[in-house]
């Protein structure tokens, strides 16, 4: 029925809600032989290899967090800049064995090591490369060529003639291909699908920003279009969002006729099984025409219901200086598996929680609501907290230990329980589907999954841990109320010392 029929989201979120009775009674098993190949690839595809010598920025991590480099920024690009930006988006750093199975780390996390998301790349000026559409390859840090020509005119054409796409330097699209994440997570892989987009754009951005170059994500636009323009199978694969890389003051050249894309790619296993709840919510939160985005690109967000306390604390926080460089980071990134249950100071998550709070440049607005169970922080009361993005403060919604609660909440696994803060990003989703429609539960949990990407990198940056959780959704809700009353749950994120790795 479209985009405003937002009772497909609500429907959506209900039937895909992890509680006690529902993951106890779930038949789903994982079928190892059937799973997923964790690349797209195409055979018969032209490819470019990119540097290796990537020389990834020292930047301190949390001044790239930080970091704000406005839309009319008009620094060039090169070949070796554009490398590391997708590098520390999704590059491959390091292969694992885990029994018998073979794990490839990527830069940013992903839910269950899955990686759902393609990067694709319309380079109009970038030194050294010629413009044309390409897939970016993690695997082996290569480009392949899908099409020639300058595309920024047509996808600007399909994001309300965005002026940021059509002077973009590059144009970076994020799609999800949801069997990969389905093949565990079933229909409620939707959900992760953003999550995974978002932690990625997380790197994204941060490496622009220390490479000095604009970037803004774009999440209106006309699906049909872009689905044409990559050549993606709708039923298997969806658009997620654009980045607008760089600017550049010529005009974009006439885009070429879009003609169907028939290069083949490998299939990523023996049966694909379609899940059709999630098709659904795909085909609703799609975005078929200009009105339609225009509609969505215009809208207002309706006046919080929340309202600030004058109880709310700040916290001195750790300068930029002191973190680790940017590649350094993100070479060290993983997620942590286990927890040494011991404290962080409250300086350490003070500075975690500023510097993943701000919101990216972006065509959305804050979506998200961040609340936390500080299990163990130096200076810190333990409690449940609401944490304040804007005025960067604490409110203790209640105190005393809380480590039970927080480890039943994400699953009954002992991370939660033994983190040093276990923090839960939250949104209200009607409040966000009166705005946007359904394109708005992607865009909470899209924004939800980037503010829990900049926590990853804030924490490994001062030589601490995080993973990505998820939860039981109306418990968590309850345990938050009455200052959450009305709010679900999108993504928790464990921080703390890892047990394998302590710091002194």
């Amino acid at each position: 029925m479209g985009n405003d029929y937002t009772e497909a989201a609500r429907v959506f979120h209900e039937v895909t809600k992890h509680s006690y009775t529902s993951v106890r009674s779930s038949p789903h098993f994982l079928d190892w032989d059937n799973k997923p190949l964790p690349y797209k690839i195409y055979p018969g595809a032209a490819s470019i290899p990119l540097p290796r010598d990537l020389n990834l920025s020292s930047t301190p991590t949390l001044a790239a967090l930080s970091s704000y480099m406005p839309a009319d920024f008009s620094a060039p690009i090169d070949t070796a800049a554009l490398t590391r930006i997708l590098f520390c988006a999704d590059g491959l750093t390091r292969q694992k064995k885990v029994g018998d199975d073979d794990y490839h780390i990527r830069a940013a996390a992903s839910a269950g090591a899955l990686y759902p998301i393609e990067i694709y790349v319309a380079a109009s000026e970038v030194e050294d490369l010629e413009t044309g559409l390409y897939h970016f390859s993690p695997a082996d840090l290569r480009m392949s060529g899908l099409r020639r020509g300058d595309w920024r005119g047509f996808i600007a054409d399909a994001a309300a003639k965005r002026a940021s796409i059509r002077n973009a330097r590059a144009v970076i699209a994020l799609s999800a291909i949801y069997w990969r994440s389905e093949w565990k997570y079933r229909a409620r892989a939707y959900r992760y699908c953003y999550w995974d987009a978002g932690t990625i754009l997380a790197n994204l951005l941060a490496a622009a920003a220390a490479e000095e170059i604009s970037a803004e994500v774009i999440t209106a636009f006309e699906d049909p279009a872009l689905e044409a323009l990559l050549g993606i199978d709708v039923q298997r694969e969806g658009m997620i969002a654009l980045v607008a890389l760089g600017r550049s003051d010529e005009a974009a050249a006439p885009s070429p006729a879009v003609e169907p894309l028939t290069l083949e790619t490998i299939p990523l296993s023996s049966n694909e099984v379609a899940y059709p709840d999630l098709i659904k919510m795909h085909n609703e939160s799609r975005l078929v025409t200009a009105d339609e985005v225009a509609a969505v690109s215009a809208a207002q967000l309706p006046p919080s219901r929340s309202t600030p306390s004058a109880d709310a604390r700040q916290l001195e926080t750790i300068t930029s200086e002191e973190s680790a460089g940017l590649g350094e980071t993100i070479l060290r990134r993983g997620s942590s598996r286990a927890f040494a249950q011991e404290a962080i100071t409250a300086e350490e998550l003070a500075t975690i929680m500023a510097a993943s709070s701000d919101h990216p440049q972006a065509d959305f607005p804050a979506l998200t609501d961040t609340y936390l169970i500080v299990n163990a922080a130096e200076g810190m009361e333990p409690g449940a907290y609401y944490y304040d993005r804007q005025a960067r403060a604490f409110e203790l919604l209640k105190a005393g230990n809380f480590r039970g609660e927080a480890g039943y909440l994400c699953l009954e696994q002992p991370l939660g329980m033994d983190c040093s803060a276990l923090v839960v990003y939250m949104a209200d989703l009607e409040r966000a589907l009166s705005a946007f429609g359904n394109r708005g539960y992607g865009d909470a949990h899209l924004e939800a999954g980037i503010l829990g990407g900049r926590a990853y990198l804030a924490a490994y940056s001062l030589g601490r841990g995080a993973t990505g959780l998820t939860f039981y959704d109306d418990d968590t809700t309850k345990f938050f109320e009455p200052r959450a009353a009305g709010k679900s749950p999108l993504l928790m994120v464990a921080i703390g010392i890892p047990r394998s790795r302590k710091r002194s």
